[in-house]
């Protein structure tokens, strides 16, 4: 009863911590890209119930090992939770469950839990920052590969960018298409795959390391089928493929082109049969000796829980004025406020924003503003680097990045700029972190700055600043520079007073 008891307490003390970080985990697990870890939870403890007669007879605890893993799990979620970083607290969930599997069972039964633990680990969504670097190379990767596969059937293409051109249709190849949604289900099918039908462990590592090449294929292969169907069958059937039953083909590919390298595995190497583990000499523990380390393990959870709170209550929000009363009129700028649908309200998370177009009137060139501002920053509602939200819709390519500094007779604070393009379209786009007195364009840095004031000043607060513009026919980008400048220039100390320093 008491084993009940305190393995109840352990779970309901992990439950209330990670309360707050259960509907950002499930809205990752509801996109398209994470949809498979739903699965990998039933797929993990299925696993471990596989293996359970792997584990030995004498059962050891761990438990210096196991309070290291609590201790880190800590040292995650508190630095998730000061720099607004989801992933750090979602891989601070996965450490208190190895701890809670040391305390229980110890280093020795590691030859059991290690894979199913290792499954759990793909319930974790990767950072946005591994997302959107995967995503640009996966596009360009899966454009040329498909390009080239067209080719060798005689189908004429031409390739610029992410673009392909059939004559009879623009395939855009946008993050949706990249191939990443198929990448870590890929990887995972490939490890499963390995572990129910290779039992030689470098018979394993290959099958893994063959996943990802494996979903890049086919992943192109889907993309040269489209361009197939769309110049010997119909544009429409191209075009209900491409969004309908193409993810079915990859995923089906996938697994057909894993089973025959598992075969052919196997043919090379044969397969041995695993082996029960030998009983080890040691120490048996005592129940009441792993019932002590669960309840200090809950209770150590509970602490996490209120020095969050308690560095919660004592949050600073500085007092600022409200954006309604940002001027609409300065120097020869002339504006229009924007104002969002709920739905675009909920996803920004901020506290307070301004959307407007100004237009100049020397130039008569028309500049595009938001700004996001927060009273605090959290991994639920945090400024986050804009070129996800750029490159999301719309079909924009980023076609360059790179950070400019200040000007001291010009603008006068240093930004990010973007160039994206699409067929007929660039979009010239300048950024920035204003947060807390400090003027940030690396996304790093400023989740860095972020943690460190979380700390030392109890301050979250900050503001993203985006300031875009469509280029002209022919326009260059330094031309395109000069105007943005000019803008900020007078923008920027009109918005310094509603930014506190």
């Amino acid at each position: 009863m008491a084993a009940i008891l305190s393995f109840v307490s352990v779970l309901a003390a992990w439950v209330v911590l990670y309360w707050d970080s259960f509907p950002p985990l499930i809205r990752r697990w509801n996109t398209d890209d994470y949809s498979y870890c739903w699965l990998v939870v039933p797929l993990a403890v299925y696993v471990a119930w596989q293996r359970r007669e792997l584990l030995p007879k004498i059962i050891t605890p761990s438990s210096r090992s196991a309070y290291g893993a609590l201790l880190l799990a800590g040292v995650l979620y508190f630095l998730g939770k000061a720099s607004a970083v989801d992933a750090l607290v979602f891989i601070s969930m996965w450490f208190c469950v190895l701890a809670l599997v040391l305390f229980v069972y110890g280093w020795r039964s590691m030859k059991a839990f290690f894979f199913p633990l290792l499954v759990l680990a793909f319930a974790v969504p990767p950072p946005p920052f591994i997302n959107r670097t995967l995503t640009f190379k996966l596009r360009l990767i899966s454009s040329d590969i498909s390009v080239r596969i067209m080719q060798f059937f005689d189908i004429p293409v031409f390739r610029e960018g992410n673009v392909i051109d059939l004559g009879v249709i623009q395939l855009h190849v946008v993050d949706a298409c990249s191939g990443l949604r198929y990448v870590f289900p890929t990887i995972l099918l490939g490890i499963l795959m390995g572990y129910w039908f290779n039992s030689r462990i470098w018979q394993r590592i290959l099958i893994a390391l063959a996943t990802v090449p494996t979903a890049i294929f086919a992943n192109a292969l889907r993309i040269a089928m489209v361009g197939y169907l769309a110049r010997n069958v119909s544009v429409e059937t191209a075009e209900n493929f491409f969004h309908d039953a193409s993810g079915i083909v990859i995923y089906l590919l996938s697994i057909v082109l894993l089973a025959l390298c598992s075969l052919f595995l196997n043919f090379l190497g044969g397969r041995k049969e695993e082996q029960r583990a030998e009983s080890p000499k040691g120490f048996y523990a005592q129940p009441a000796g792993r019932v002590v380390h669960l309840f200090l393990m809950a209770a150590v959870l509970g602490l996490y829980f209120a020095a969050n709170s308690f560095l919660l209550s004592e949050r600073v929000i500085p007092k600022r004025p409200s954006f309604d009363n940002f001027p609409l009129t300065f120097g020869h700028y002339e504006g229009k406020r924007d104002f969002y649908s709920d739905n675009i309200l909920e996803s920004l998370g901020s506290d307070d924003y301004f959307a407007g177009v100004f237009r100049d009137s020397d130039s008569g060139r028309d500049v595009l503003v938001l700004v996001t501002y927060y009273d605090y920053q959290e991994p639920q509602r945090a400024a986050h680097n804009p070129v996800s939200c750029l490159l999301g819709g719309g079909g924009w390519s980023l076609s360059s990045s790179r950070d400019l500094p200040a000007e001291p007779d010009g603008r006068p604070i240093k930004v990010r700029r973007l160039l994206l393009d699409k067929p007929g379209e660039r979009l010239l786009a300048f950024y920035w972190f204003q947060q807390r007195g400090r003027v940030i364009t690396d996304e790093y840095m400023n989740k860095f700055y972020l943690a460190l004031d979380s700390i030392t000043r109890r301050r979250t607060d900050g503001a993203l600043v985006r300031v875009e513009m469509l280029l002209n026919d022919g326009e260059t980008i330094e031309h395109g520079q000069t105007v943005l400048d000019n803008f900020i220039k007078n923008f920027s100390s009109e918005l310094k007073p509603y930014i506190p320093e």
